[in-house]
């Protein structure tokens, strides 16, 4: 999961992320464009299939008539000459039938283009027999008994009425693309070729399995009519594909590319959006996940040990990396979460802290809170396990001046939680406008001067400004924390002045994770006055 994230969060791929969202899109959408034009395409067949279809249907209507009026107006002695006359009179009547016969047990007697046979001719054995709307039929049958010799055809009778329908071709279709075709088709699953394409009917209802029809050869289509006694099997070629589909593939190629730039670039957006820092912090911090806290050491300068911590925020994004406050801090204040933030911390702090004090060891921790979020009845509730009667911490709350404080207001609220045993310091004294009116009209416990001071060169105006500050400070009976110092010198010119009450910094120590802290700790005890940073 952290891969795929750090994949999608990261700059770099946010092009390869476009391009692959394109062409899914560009897929996804040439594939519904395929499956409707395709889908229109054999609709298209479909519809020559049935208009070839009517032909056949009206072929064996037109037999069915025949027959019919064959039994009205036959009605001179059987095979005579009057007979023969009458027989061809109705044979110029229907359209499509080869020849017209009298049929008495089993064999024909005479026919309208031979008249009397000299040798009645015998049909064999019947391939469909005869049902109440249809005649029996001889299906694929040499002609050459009546005259015919080379063509076959197909012999249906009626009683003693028979008639000759060819073998032949379905009717022509508006494009030369499709081939057909047509098959007598018996109950029994047996069925014979009548004309068209050989082996198309097997071919068609093997593989017509796919989606509309598809199958290797190309569209396919097996229609038959009511009686399920005609059967047309149909099969598109590419060539008509191409003629049909083509012009609808390309347009559809077109809107699919630009609707596939669309929707990449919205779901970019929305992914981008979902996935940027902002949304993973705040999904983060909302579900309580994320949030980590390092420990940095206090160094007391009367002692010359360590007295505390302070505690300080970090995330660990989704990724696994991990980010430091200047990216987070505003969000959270941009989204009105300081509250529920600093419990957070607190919580976490109380946590990793009872798990790594050691038996009778007590300490300072440091917590910076939003000068927002200055309520004494909420912050109590917060920090309540730090103020336990029996709790084996010493609390103290920074405020950080990030806005104008109301003196009034937060004079009330700290003399509440000074009450209860919390400690106030103003947190980077020296850097708010307002520091010295703040420091004049709080009374706080201590104040905090900001690490430009220590970390300025030797010789700056603002190395020489600390001075100044720390005897500001004292004159005002607080206590002077004094951070960013980061060599010996700072150290040693610190404890020089006497007026310095903790020192923190680089290089007293880094922040720590839990264990690294406890270690630290440890490694104190076994030093006694100082800790190992510390030791020459």
């Amino acid at each position: 999961m952290s891969s795929f994230v750090s994949f999608l969060i990261s700059a770099e791929q946010q092009r390869r992320v476009r391009t692959a969202l394109w062409v899914l899109s560009f897929v996804l959408l040439f594939a519904m464009t395929m499956l409707l034009v395709f889908r229109d395409l054999r609709q298209g067949m479909g519809n020559e299939v049935a208009r070839a279809m009517e032909s056949v249907t009206r072929a064996r209507s037109a037999s069915t008539q025949t027959l019919g009026v064959m039994k009205e107006e036959l009605t001179a002695d059987i095979c005579s000459d009057a007979y023969i006359s009458q027989l061809r009179r109705v044979a110029f009547l229907p359209d499509g039938i080869n020849e017209l016969f009298y049929f008495e047990n089993g064999r024909i007697l005479c026919s309208a283009n031979n008249g009397r046979l000299e040798t009645p001719q015998m049909l064999e054995m019947a391939d469909i027999p005869a049902t109440d709307d249809m005649p029996t039929l001889w299906i694929d049958r040499d002609l050459g008994l009546l005259g015919l010799p080379g063509m076959r055809g197909i012999f249906a009778v009626d009683g003693n009425f028979g008639l000759v329908l060819p073998m032949s071709k379905p009717a022509r279709v508006s494009t030369d693309a499709l081939d057909m075709q047509v098959v007598i088709h018996a109950n029994d699953g047996r069925y014979w070729p009548i004309g068209g394409t050989n082996g198309l009917y097997a071919q068609a209802v093997a593989e017509k399995t796919g989606p509309f029809g598809l199958i290797e050869s190309g569209l396919t289509d097996v229609q038959c009519d009511l009686g399920g006694l005609n059967c047309i099997a149909a099969r598109a070629a590419p060539t008509y594909v191409i003629e049909r589909g083509a012009p609808m593939l390309a347009l559809g190629a077109l809107v699919s590319a630009i609707l596939a730039t669309w929707l990449s670039g919205r779901a970019c957006q929305l992914l981008a959006h979902r996935w940027s820092f902002e949304q993973r912090f705040l999904r983060q911090l909302k579900a309580g996940q994320g949030l980590e806290c390092a420990y940095q050491p206090l160094y007391g300068l009367d002692d010359d040990r360590i007295v505390g911590c302070e505690v300080l925020a970090r995330w660990r994004d989704v990724d696994g990396a991990m980010v430091f406050p200047d990216r987070f801090i505003p969000l959270v204040e941009k989204h009105r979460l300081t509250m529920p933030f600093t419990a957070n911390i607190v919580a976490h702090a109380y946590a990793d802290l009872l798990a790594i004090m050691a038996p009778g060891q007590r300490l300072q921790v440091n917590f910076n809170i939003f000068p927002q979020d200055l309520n004494a009845a909420l912050l109590l509730e917060i920090f309540a396990p730090f103020l336990m009667p029996d709790s084996a911490f010493d609390l103290v709350i920074e405020i950080v001046e990030t806005g104008a404080i109301d003196l009034s207001t937060a004079q009330a609220e700290i003399e509440q939680l000074r009450r209860y045993g919390a400690r106030i310091y103003i947190d980077d004294f020296g850097s708010g406008y307002s520091s010295m009116h703040t420091l004049a009209g709080l009374s706080v416990d201590g104040v905090k001067l900001d690490r430009s001071f220590a970390m300025a060169p030797e010789g700056s105006v603002m190395a020489n400004m600390l001075d100044h500050a720390i005897d500001l400070v004292q004159a005002a009976g607080r206590k002077v924390v004094v951070e960013g110092v980061e060599s010996a010198v700072c150290l040693a010119r610190l404890k020089n002045t006497g007026k310095v009450d903790i020192a923190q910094g680089y290089y007293i120590s880094r922040p720590l994770n839990p264990p690294a802290f406890a270690h630290f700790l440890a490694e104190e005890e076994r030093f006694g006055d100082k800790p190992t940073r510390l030791v020459a």
